[in-house]
């Protein structure tokens, strides 16, 4: 672990992505990963930590929320009392932190799964469910990548048993 320059000596982290780039983050934001906490707590943070399964854009969108959500937990410590409308930019700044490509938003799902980041996962599986809703079998099997496996014989069987399943108005074909 480093320490930053200035008054306030925050320690930092240095983590390092699949692709070798490195990062500098503060210790108070790195924490609300339970892998990363733990790693520090058993002292395995005193160099570079290494996280093969996380690309560089990824670790990037990943501190960047964990950034934004460091003063949170910082002002429930210190004693004061929140800063008002605090809690309305958390939520416009999740909102934006969203509105990502699918792809993004998986790869950045994958990435808070590995790390045990909690409400980072919770926020983005809330995303890519509320994108899933409403969509066609076809849609959703696109947007998730999934061979369709049935015979068109088995499908027509299933269409049969569930026909609700595959109309009304409010079934969305698009991919997005």
């Amino acid at each position: 672990m480093a320490e930053s320059d200035g008054g306030n000596k925050k320690k930092t982290v240095t983590l390092k992505s699949s692709d070798d780039k490195e990062f500098e983050v503060e210790e108070g934001a790195v924490i609300q990963s339970e892998m990363i906490k733990n790693m520090i707590e058993d002292g395995y943070a005193a160099s570079v930590i290494p996280l093969p399964n996380i690309d560089g854009k990824t670790l990037s969108n990943v501190i960047e929320y964990l950034n934004k959500h460091i003063s949170k937990d910082e002002d429930e410590d210190d004693g004061k009392p929140a800063e008002t409308g605090k809690e309305d930019d958390l939520k416009e700044f999740d909102e934006q932190f969203v509105n990502m490509d699918w792809e993004e938003l998986f790869d950045v799902i994958m990435a808070a799964n590995y790390l045990s980041i909690h409400e980072l996962m919770e926020l983005c599986c809330q995303s890519a469910a509320d994108r899933l809703k409403n969509k066609s079998v076809r849609a959703v099997r696109e947007m998730l990548k999934i061979t369709n496996d049935l015979t068109e014989e088995e499908e027509k069987e299933i269409i049969n048993d569930a026909p609700w399943a595959f109309e009304g108005p409010e079934i969305d074909d698009t991919v997005n």
